[in-house]
């Protein structure tokens, strides 16, 4: 190697090394249970495991819940899945199925090491968690804890609000601009809402707010299958590799079964896939 190259081939290295510490990764995790398909939710684990993230963050309905009595049993069969596979940081995003009542909730709060409604501050990026375990619609409680932490960390970037349940769907779709969770994300700069709850992919965009709702990561997704719907409609296990450099964030789609397809966010629309979703490696022959 010439003294040249090998001067470029440094400065290169270091350029990646410097991009490296300026940014970080982190995992989302979608819905287990609302009825649990066998094995998914371990699997994708440990592909979010190998991809070696910086954190990681689950949307909600980790168990399937409901009881009082059986759920520490749960969370313990949920730890003996984890065990393996969770050496990073993790954000819980409290589901209808694992709070429903006062020691649900106590319980979920140990398991998790944070409150059910939480903020996480991580390389310059805010996360706020909301809690709408028990209603669809954020109560004012959860929406001025919003509004306090927007503005405690205006100057963060990028901003990402996580509640499992849904509830700007319709409003978003329709394009209404002034339910007061949109009012918020628009006022103070919020770049994603994430949820989950309906076991389907679903990426929307209003006044520059990416709204999601990661479909299952192991939730049974029988509802749309008994429709004949498929993958074209968000119907598929899968989680999402999110990268963050510069203030950005940048989304990836990683399908857990069938051909594994693999894509940005980004180029999934209001009415599914921007792309040819058949993969083009199962028609490909490599040749001599």
């Amino acid at each position: 190697m010439t003294n040249l190259n090998r001067r470029n081939f440094l400065g290169l290295a270091a350029s990646a090394a410097l991009a490296q510490e300026s940014g970080f990764r982190f995992a989302i995790i979608g819905d287990r249970t609302g009825t649990a398909a066998p094995q998914i939710h371990a699997r994708v684990w440990r592909d979010v495991s190998l991809f070696g993230p910086d954190l990681a963050v689950t949307i909600g309905d980790t168990i399937q819940g409901g009881n009082d009595a059986t759920a520490a049993a749960e969370w313990r069969e949920m730890d003996a899945i984890w065990r393996p596979f969770r050496r990073f940081k993790t954000i819980f995003t409290p589901g209808n199925h694992d709070i429903w009542s006062p020691e649900s909730k106590r319980l979920f709060e140990t398991v998790a090491g944070h409150p059910a409604t939480h903020t996480h501050v991580h390389g310059g990026a805010l996360f706020v968690i909301l809690d709408n375990s028990l209603a669809d619609e954020l109560a004012p409680g959860q929406l001025r804890y919003l509004e306090q932490q927007l503005e405690r960390h205006k100057d963060l970037r990028p901003k990402f609000v996580f509640c499992h349940r849904p509830s700007w769907l319709l409003p978003v779709r329709i394009g209404n601009r002034n339910f007061p969770l949109h009012t918020l994300a628009r006022n103070f700069g919020v770049d994603y809402v994430v949820s989950g709850h309906g076991h389907q992919l679903v990426h929307l965009e209003l006044d520059g707010v990416q709204y999601v709702e990661i479909g299952s990561s192991g939730g049974t997704i029988e509802r749309g299958l008994k429709l004949g719907q498929g993958f074209k409609d968000g119907w598929f296990y899968h989680w999402i590799w999110v990268q963050v450099r510069d203030g950005k964030a940048e989304m990836t789609v990683k399908e857990v079964l069938g051909p594994g397809r693999v894509f940005r966010l980004r180029d999934w629309g209001p009415a599914g896939p921007l792309f040819d979703p058949s993969d083009p490696a199962l028609f490909d022959s490599p040749k001599l």
